[in-house]
């Protein structure tokens, strides 16, 4: 007997842990997918070229295109650029950038508004719920980042700032 409730109890817990992993799931294309797997040279041994970039620990595509374009979407350019076939990047791996990548325009915060987090909620819904662009919960985890450290941690009842957006 005490067997059987020690089973259960492990099966509870399990069940428990594998909805909380789920809870509030957003996967960012270029974060979740392309990161560095391996070091084959130190990235401070390696020069940056003009139009080149080196692979650090820890870099991604979407991080690479955020500090080159100003927008982690653009880290299908870079993977198209440079042939990438795989989802993975090795420090001191050199890159090439376009450097004909159109600036867009910046997006001015005028007023914010305050949304509470729902069972359900993701900021991708939220986004499209509040400014019908899905792709927009990028500049509201941008704008909670002091509450908000990883995307994939929503929790319920949580406030969220909504910038208002031009």
């Amino acid at each position: 007997m005490f067997l059987g409730l020690v089973i259960v109890i492990v099966v509870v817990g399990m069940v428990f842990n594998f909805f909380q992993k789920r809870r509030g799931e957003v996967t960012v294309p270029g974060v979740s997918d392309n990161l560095v797997l391996s070091e084959t040279k130190k990235s401070d041994e390696a020069k940056s070229e003009p139009g080149v970039y080196v692979v650090k620990k820890g870099d991604s595509l979407w991080k690479i295109a955020e500090e080159n374009y100003k927008s982690g979407y653009k880290w299908k350019e870079i993977a198209k650029a440079n042939n990438l076939k795989s989802n993975t990047l090795e420090v001191g791996q050199k890159l090439t950038l376009a450097t004909t990548v159109v600036e867009e325009k910046a997006v001015v915060v005028t007023e914010v508004t305050t949304y509470k987090v729902v069972k359900g909620d993701s900021l991708w819904k939220i986004a499209v719920a509040n400014y019908g662009d899905g792709y927009k919960w990028v500049s509201i985890w941008k704008n909670n980042k002091n509450k908000l450290r990883d995307p994939n941690k929503l929790e319920i009842g949580m406030l969220l700032a909504l910038p208002k957006l031009n």
